[in-house]
């Protein structure tokens, strides 16, 4: 169920939604027939009504009631722009497909350990599933070769976050269940990442 302030057309909005499920269909935590409410706002006044503590965020998921708020979108054109100056673009199928991750997450883990869930797993699988993140993908891996922190910017914590989901599922061929209740090394894994991506001429 979507809902927005403003008439939209449907035909778009479907085409969207489709390839939102085509990428929710990466995770095996999808089922057909699953229902989510969606409320797409039409400018990021309205957004931050809905979600004042996270006002420069593309989109929010309520923990408890699991209904998904999406800042200012362009339906037609498949984008989502959050309120920030920079990294500020993302699709708007896979912000869907993201936010629609948390709710599964939650659903298969139950509240309390959907809570405990460290930050870079939680996210990191749904920017995996999305296959995006709103950071400069070259930068990204760049600044993953040259050891940068970026500790302010979330853009880059979210795509080293996915970076690491996907090294562990692709290169190591980890299970979900072992992915969401392993501990795993960090610090190895940034080395791993550092040798798969660091030695290539395009870096």
């Amino acid at each position: 169920m979507y809902y927005h302030s403003n008439d939209i057309n449907i035909n778009e909005l479907k085409l969207v939604l489709d390839k939102s499920e085509k990428l929710l269909k990466g995770t095996e935590l999808f089922k057909i027939g699953i229902t989510q409410d969606i409320f797409i706002c039409s400018s990021y006044n309205e957004f931050t009504f809905f979600a004042p503590i996270s006002r420069k965020a593309y989109g929010i998921n309520n923990p408890i009631s699991q209904n998904i708020f999406l800042t200012k979108s362009s339906i037609s054109g498949n984008y989502i722009l959050r309120n920030g100056d920079e990294n500020n673009k993302y699709s708007l199928s896979g912000v869907i497909a993201h936010e629609t991750v948390h709710s599964l997450l939650r659903n298969e883990l139950g509240l309390l350990k959907y809570k405990l869930l460290p930050l870079w797993k939680n996210e990191g699988y749904c920017d995996f599933i999305a296959n995006e993140s709103s950071f400069d993908e070259k930068k990204g891996l760049t600044d993953i070769c040259n050891d940068e922190v970026n500790s302010e910017s979330a853009s880059f914590k979210y795509f080293k976050f996915r970076k690491i989901t996907q090294y562990l599922f692709e290169d190591r061929k980890v299970s979900l269940n072992k992915y969401l209740d392993e501990d795993f090394d960090l610090e190895n894994i940034n080395n791993n990442l550092k040798e798969k991506y660091c030695t290539q001429q395009s870096i």
